[in-house]
């Protein structure tokens, strides 16, 4: 830790206020611009959000219920005062972070009441849960998944079977969909809250990795998404896979196969993660070996699934990929619609962790950069493999994107596992600043308001 950074500091009140004005005004003038620049120069080509950059959104504000919406905003904000006052009086266990975030989780969902709130995310006709209570033999069901692959519902015919398979074993045990939707909420925020608090925890102080995890908890995407969504889950195991291949043990290393492999059976992006672990493996050369071997051990499975199930894994794959892409690549077929969803995906991905952390998350990189880059970065370990996963996640991001994923955005949801390497320049930036706890109280109410008033305004479906 260098001392000469350490004269930098959070956000005042003025300056959370004028960012949020302005992160308001555009994403307003963005609205209306990007309306008008379709329907005016392109014919309204598909690929404009009524609501940009939110994909999937509807204005609620008018439908909310006083006398049940003002107790739960009473109790959020109160649970969230007790959360920094915990953190704020020297408290060194991560327990009370971990609840106070999934109490928020359910409280801001509950903000809709029960049915908005809970129900109608599982009830959408595209869903996975429209299609799972009729899976009556599941090892049938991914035999035949190729062959009937695109008459299932938009979500499942562009993943593994095991999306759909996740919400099958779900509504068998649980019988509701609201049951179904907590149940994912108490699984994915503790899991992994705890999960990226002992990964920041790896490269920096104690104290550090409590707020940085506090901060994760009251993130937009976290509160909006992690009750009743796949993404919630298939974030939780990434995490998993990240913070067992980090550890010294080379046992537990190569125990990061099986969340992976749990994934990759959710998700065809998981090889999203590999590039990540081969960053991490490059400079710990102990780790190549295991890596070989999760790679190896997942094309063994699917060479298994194939010759016993008779599930390809590819060519699922290829089925779901010319289902999203029938013309072809996007920037040729529709290149109008391809430029409007890639600049829609890094908005609604940048709104969802709240312009204040993306400023902080660029100042966190920069200083991670001085400090390991070039020359140094072989010999920094401490602040290598930090650096190495967020700078490997982006690029692997940009890449997704202009390879044309995510057509109608979606990222905040879709790409949710992006958020946990986000932050871990935002940890690296508030590990060099000695910022008083006002400062940090600030910044943690300023991202939860976000989350609050977000949550207020309108549903997220999907």
């Amino acid at each position: 830790m260098a001392g000469g950074q350490r004269r930098a500091s959070l956000f005042s009140l003025r300056e959370i206020l004028a960012i949020g004005w302005v992160t308001t005004a555009t994403v307003v003038f963005f609205n209306v611009f990007l309306k008008y620049v379709n329907g005016q120069l392109l014919g309204n080509a598909r690929g404009v959000p009524e609501f940009w950059p939110i994909s999937i959104f509807a204005f609620r504000i008018g439908g909310l219920r006083p006398g049940w919406a003002i107790p739960t905003l009473i109790a959020a904000v109160v649970v969230f005062a007790l959360a920094v006052v915990y953190l704020h009086r020297g408290g060194t266990s991560i327990v009370p972070i971990v609840v106070a975030g999934l109490v928020l989780v359910v409280l801001t969902n509950l903000l809709h009441g029960i049915n908005h709130g809970f129900v109608a995310p599982l009830a959408t006709r595209e869903g996975y849960y429209q299609l799972a209570p009729q899976i009556a033999d599941p090892l049938a069901f991914v035999g035949s998944y190729e062959a009937n692959q695109l008459s299932y519902v938009v979500h499942a015919k562009t993943h593994p079977p095991g999306a759909v398979l996740t919400f099958t074993f779900l509504a068998r045990l649980f019988g509701s969909r609201a049951a179904v939707a907590v149940v994912i909420a108490l699984v994915s925020v503790p899991i992994s809250a705890y999960l990226f608090y002992r990964l920041v925890g790896t490269y920096y102080r104690r104290s550090v990795a409590q707020y940085t995890t506090l901060l994760f908890v009251l993130l937009p995407a976290i509160q909006i998404y992690y009750l009743a969504s796949l993404d919630a889950l298939i974030t939780t195991l990434v995490l998993a896979t990240i913070y067992l291949f980090t550890r010294e043990s080379r046992w537990m290393t190569l125990c990061a196969f099986v969340p992976l492999l749990v994934v990759s059976f959710q998700l065809f992006l998981f090889v999203f993660v590999l590039p990540v672990l081969a960053g991490i493996a490059f400079f710990r050369r102990e780790k190549i070996a295991p890596l070989a071997g999760i790679v190896l051990g997942i094309g063994g499975f699917y060479l298994l699934v194939d010759a016993t199930l008779g599930y390809n894994y590819v060519e699922s794959f290829l089925i779901a990929s010319n289902q999203q892409n029938p013309g072809g690549f996007m920037l040729l077929a529709e290149p109008a619609r391809y430029v409007f969803t890639r600049f829609e995906d890094v908005a609604e991905l940048a709104l969802f962790l709240t312009p204040f952390l993306c400023l902080l998350a660029v100042r966190g990189l920069g200083a991670l950069w001085r400090d390991v880059g070039g020359r140094r970065l072989a010999s920094n370990t401490r602040e290598r493999e930090p650096f190495v996963m967020a700078t490997v996640a982006l690029v692997g991001f940009v890449a997704l994107l202009a390879a044309g994923v995510y057509h109608t955005g979606e990222t905040a949801r879709g790409a949710m596992f992006m958020y946990p390497f986000l932050l871990l320049p935002i940890a690296a930036a508030i590990d060099r600043i000695d910022a008083t706890w006002r400062a940090k109280g600030l910044l943690a109410a300023a991202v939860f308001g976000q989350s609050l008033v977000m949550q207020l305004i309108g549903n997220y479906l999907w």
